[in-house]
């Protein structure tokens, strides 16, 4: 939906842009974030504080192949 009210305005932006979920991941909610269809990212925040949750987290992503490509 974001995404679609960008492209209204500029759709070369809207193919560009990140969409990042600004509140905290969590054991509890990263799995499902990581895989939505026009997320991007998020912050880790509390789940950094913690090595086991951030360890998951990073495997998460890394398995359901998340980031950056080069």
């Amino acid at each position: 939906m974001i995404r679609t009210l960008i492209a209204e305005k500029n759709l070369n932006y809207a193919e560009q842009v990140k969409l990042i979920y600004g509140n905290s991941l969590t054991p509890e909610n990263y799995e499902a974030l990581f895989s939505m269809e026009n997320l991007d990212g998020g912050l880790a925040g509390y789940c950094s504080m913690d090595q086991l949750s951030f360890i998951k987290l990073c495997h998460v992503a890394d398995q359901l192949n998340c980031g950056e490509k080069m």
